[in-house]
């Protein structure tokens, strides 16, 4: 993880009581992304298999995989377990892998270095565990698929220190630099395609109290917090005979992917899912795509889960 003045113990307490050294039940996750071929020992996997196993992590946790795929970017934008030479990368801290986990106490050393299912799964247990802390803040009234109600956990995967305050105490102005501001950002940009903007929590300077000058963690004074603005569930739990919308004009192509024919249908058209998601075949997109058909049936094709939410 990066920002080393933040990391010092926050992996070690975790990963022992999750992990205890046993082996990740990694065949499941492997088998479920088995169509994107073989994954061979020290080589990568090719983008839309990561992009498979990480979404897969993600659902089997309950966490948003918009969410996982932004922290996976933020630790290793390129999604790479291994460097050129096949050797594991490794962070002048000591991070290691996809999702750079640093103290690495209960965890299989090997694995994590050289097992990107492994590496994906620690990583993804440890975001999870941060969402279970009674001393971190939460929504009023949201659960696990709401993505911002991931903020404090994305923070504390990365340390809850004072440099990643929400605020600056001195001015109360966002703190941008922030880790997990940093990954919110990240969410808008690849899993939205800057088309939606994420609510944004009405912080107050009193809600934290910390010294900048210290290494000891932010108190949170507030634990609760009230968002009036709609929040965003995650695109990943859709099913066959969902009713969506689309947040702006779209093309509904006719394959999965950018460079199929397609038909465009204006903001706020209804589309109902008629599948499963699938990841496409580019090496850049980080969204996946639905198949869906418009409520008359005349317009069928393929959707991005960047431009669709929920019909209220």
């Amino acid at each position: 993880m990066k920002l080393p003045l933040v990391k010092a113990g926050i992996v070690t307490c975790l990963t022992f009581s999750l992990f205890n050294g046993q082996a990740f039940a990694a065949s499941e996750l492997t088998n479920t992304c088995s169509s994107f071929g073989e994954i061979q020992p020290n080589v990568n996997p090719s983008y839309p298999q990561i992009n498979c196993l990480l979404t897969n992590a993600a659902i089997k946790a309950e966490i948003p995989p918009e969410v996982v795929k932004a922290v996976a970017t933020q630790e290793n934008g390129d999604w790479r377990q291994f460097n050129d030479a096949g050797k594991p990368i490794k962070s002048d801290d000591g991070g290691i892998g996809l999702m750079q986990l640093t103290n690495k106490s209960g965890l299989d050393q090997n694995k994590l270095e050289n097992d990107i299912v492994y590496n994906i799964e620690a990583g993804v247990e440890v975001l999870s565990s941060m969402y279970s802390r009674l001393d971190l803040p939460k929504i009023k009234g949201a659960g696990r698929q709401v993505i911002e109600n991931w903020y404090f956990p994305v923070m504390a995967y990365n340390g809850t220190k004072p440099v990643n305050s929400p605020l600056y105490q001195e001015t109360g102005k966002v703190n941008t630099n922030a880790y997990q501001e940093e990954v919110f950002a990240e969410i808008e940009k690849q899993s939205y395609l800057n088309d939606t903007k994420l609510v944004q929590y009405p912080f107050s300077t009193l809600d934290f109290q910390y010294d900048r000058e210290s290494s000891d963690n932010i108190l949170f004074k507030k634990l609760e917090y009230t968002l009036t603005d709609q929040t965003h569930d995650s695109a990943y739990w859709f099913k066959s005979g969902d009713k969506v919308v689309t947040t702006t004009s779209v093309r509904i192509r006719k394959e999965a992917n950018t460079s199929s024919g397609y038909n465009t249908v204006p903001n706020g058209t209804n589309l109902v899912i008629s599948g499963d998601f699938v990841y496409g075949s580019s090496n850049i997109n980080k969204f996946v795509w639905y198949p869906v058909q418009t409520e008359d049936q005349k317009v069928k094709g393929y959707v991005s889960s960047a431009y669709i939410v929920k019909k209220q």
